[in-house]
């Protein structure tokens, strides 16, 4: 008697307890002190347009130039989900090199594809948010281009098949 009496009490703390967290709403982390910089990198790309050969298909592309180291570092760190979903960003390294990607403050997985001087697309991994993650190909790159997870393979872009087309420069 006693515990069912000590079970209903529970019970009732609970279901009293519940509406005032949830009133309360979520709990709310401090924003990141490095957000302004990273949104001011990421709203400072230039715009460009490239392609995607993929078979025979030619698939144009607007792209966000991560044209300095600034931008490059800054990616899309505080990013919104709907900026992630709108925008791709083309890093171009100026010669290969081998470095990985983190997905700190970036709030959505995202596609991104390693691309070979020549302009073949090798390797596309998916990326997940977390402070602690790295990605990179197994290989020097030349060009990274980051779009929202399912880019590509919605795009019939797979990794082997495709090749990045830049304009010539002037």
């Amino acid at each position: 008697m006693i515990r069912s009496r000590v079970a209903v009490l529970a019970a009732l703390l609970l279901v009293l307890a519940v509406p005032a967290a949830v009133a309360q709403g979520p709990a709310k982390t401090a924003p990141n002190p490095e957000c302004p910089r990273w949104r001011e990198a990421f709203a400072g790309m230039p715009i460009r347009m490239v392609s995607v050969q993929a078979g025979s298909r030619s698939i144009a592309l607007r792209v966000k130039s991560a044209d300095t180291g600034e931008r490059q570092a800054g990616g899309f760190q505080c990013a919104t989900p709907e900026e992630i979903k709108r925008h791709l960003i083309l890093f171009d390294f100026g010669r290969e090199i081998v470095t990985q990607f983190h997905m700190q403050n970036v709030p959505a997985a995202l596609d991104i594809a390693f691309v070979k001087e020549d302009g073949r697309i090798f390797a596309i991994l998916k990326m997940d948010p977390s402070p602690t993650e790295l990605y990179g190909p197994l290989g020097s790159f030349r060009y990274a281009v980051e779009a929202h997870a399912g880019f590509f393979a919605s795009q019939g872009i797979r990794q082997g098949e495709a090749r990045l087309v830049l304009p010539a420069a002037r």
